[in-house]
């Protein structure tokens, strides 16, 4: 009897298992960014903004998950308070072709960030993303200290994907 029972018991467990497969969950991405260079101050080409800084960053996702681009914002203080901000949205970001970072890349962006402000003691960028999976908002900040070195080049920085003088 007790042999009945559990061969009932075994053949019950493999019955069970079926040819059902599961495939693992999606995994939530996991962003860090850093300097990948010099940061190199152009006059701008657009009149509206004094300088154009080019800021080559690297991305790279670990987790195997993947992200969209949301913005990039290079803000600057004096004695604490933000004096100004310079934003490239999701649209300019999507239009440059760098709409998703992708599950286990590591990848160099030069992003140009336009301004006017001359007097300042502390510079952050951000960088924000939605997460592909859930829409969870990831918020990276570059340290300043990742670039190499900051130069000077005097040829007005343009974007050749922009229609009009970014």
């Amino acid at each position: 009897m007790r042999k009945q029972v559990l061969g009932l018991l075994v053949v019950s467990l493999l019955t069970a298992c079926g040819d059902t497969v599961t495939n693992p969950p999606t995994p939530s991405a996991n962003l860090t960014a850093t300097g990948d260079g010099t940061l190199v101050v152009h006059p701008s080409i657009n009149p509206a903004f004094a300088v154009a800084v080019e800021t080559p960053l690297r991305v790279t996702e670990t987790a195997g998950g993947s992200a969209n681009w949301n913005y990039a914002r290079m803000a600057f203080f004096r004695n604490g308070t933000e004096t100004e901000r310079s934003e490239i949205g999701a649209t300019a970001l999507q239009a440059s072709g760098f709409g998703r970072i992708g599950a286990r890349s590591n990848q160099i962006y030069k992003l140009i960030f336009r301004f006017n402000s001359s007097d300042f003691d502390r510079v952050d960028i951000t960088l924000d993303f939605g997460d592909a999976k859930d829409g969870r908002a990831i918020t990276v900040l570059v340290p300043l200290e990742t670039f190499k070195d900051v130069g000077l080049d005097l040829t007005p920085a343009s974007l050749r994907w922009s229609k009009l003088p970014l």
